[in-house]
């Protein structure tokens, strides 16, 4: 059925529904709304984000969300949701280390992420975005592109200077993806990962000796190797952990050196 086969007094009626759930829309927005603000009265200062958070949120939507809703939709009407609640909380400025690759790509992930109203700030090298969010801690994150091999576009060994120690992985992006599949970017703030269940947990070491596949059997830890350049290598590897984490203790004991959790991550 098109429109124009539907009765004038029936396509009113239908138009004066939807505007009836578009005012009831509208009224439950504000309400969220207030009550974000409650929580963000209750937190401390910093930035005002929480990723693990965001993960469960939009998994228990979109598994409850009724048809015609995808989820797509589903990830679109709710990242907008809480980028105004985040925008609210504080003006936080997002810098984007450039991609060689396509440039706009990330551009474009950043802005479904944080909302059409967030500041973006583009400079050269993914490096020089890392350095913003680390003198910047309370205000600023860092987004970079996924790390890959070594070759053109390669930035993640310089997560082993100290100038960096203080960042970490807090998010993939974007958030929706396969969780076996890599997402396209890093999110890095002067804060801790949260645990969201199926986490993902990026270490770098120095593999002097090759003992990586040993390190990660004897550790009890199920993981790969997805980039190296000697000899810095990054690992995925499933399930939360942390720098304390008797696990990553473990990896250290096997012959890895400098083992470093650079974070975590889980998709929705």
């Amino acid at each position: 059925m098109n429109e124009t086969s539907i009765p004038p007094a029936g396509l009113d009626a239908i138009r004066g529904e939807i505007d009836r759930i578009d005012d009831g829309i509208l009224s439950l927005v504000a309400q969220r709304l207030r009550l974000g603000d409650a929580i963000a009265q209750t937190k401390p200062a910093g930035l005002p984000f929480r990723p693990g958070r965001e993960i469960i949120l939009l998994r228990r939507l979109i598994a409850t969300a009724p048809a015609p809703a995808d989820r797509e939709l589903v990830a679109e009407l709710w990242r907008t949701l809480i980028a105004a609640n985040v925008r609210r909380q504080r003006s936080v400025e997002i810098v984007i280390g450039g991609s060689r690759a396509d440039p706009t790509r990330l551009h474009d992930i950043v802005r479904r992420h944080f909302g059409a109203h967030a500041r973006i700030v583009h400079v050269a090298e993914p490096q020089a975005a890392l350095q913003k969010a680390a003198e910047r801690p309370d205000d600023c994150v860092a987004v970079t592109p996924w790390p890959t091999a070594p070759g053109v576009g390669s930035w993640w060994p310089a997560l082993s200077e100290s100038r960096f120690a203080r960042l970490n992985l807090i998010a993939g992006l974007p958030q929706i993806g396969p969780a076996d599949a890599n997402p396209e970017a890093c999110m890095f703030a002067a804060m801790a990962p949260e645990e969201a269940g199926q986490d993902v947990t990026l270490i770098l070491a120095f593999d002097m000796h090759h003992r990586v596949q040993r390190a990660l059997k004897e550790a009890g830890l199920e993981g790969k190797e997805v980039a190296r350049s000697e000899p810095r290598i990054m690992l995925r590897v499933e399930g939360f952990l942390t720098q304390h984490d008797p696990r990553t203790a473990a990896l250290t004991a096997q012959g890895l050196e400098g083992v470093r959790v650079v974070g975590s991550y889980a998709r929705a």
